[in-house]
């Protein structure tokens, strides 16, 4: 029973992993959830600012869009 408890629970945490990689618009109502409910709490601040930070729609994107290098020196996207 726990061996099925534990492979489920991989399989769960697999699948949310991908899931936020190639379609991250569909875990957003997890992420607001979970923002709000840690929001009441004095723990886990880390997973709060994350939570909220995925929670909204242009939370995922750094930059211009997906691109980490525009603050770079020579400007602009590549």
């Amino acid at each position: 029973m726990t061996q099925i408890i534990l492979v489920t629970l991989i399989v769960l945490v697999c699948a949310a992993y991908w899931l936020q990689k190639l379609a991250p618009a569909t875990l957003v109502p997890f992420w607001r959830t979970l923002a709000g409910l840690l929001r009441n709490t004095q723990h886990f601040t880390g997973l709060r600012r994350r939570a909220e930070r995925l929670a909204t729609p242009g939370g995922l994107r750094t930059g211009c869009g997906a691109c980490k290098n525009c603050d770079g020196k020579k400007g602009g996207c590549h």
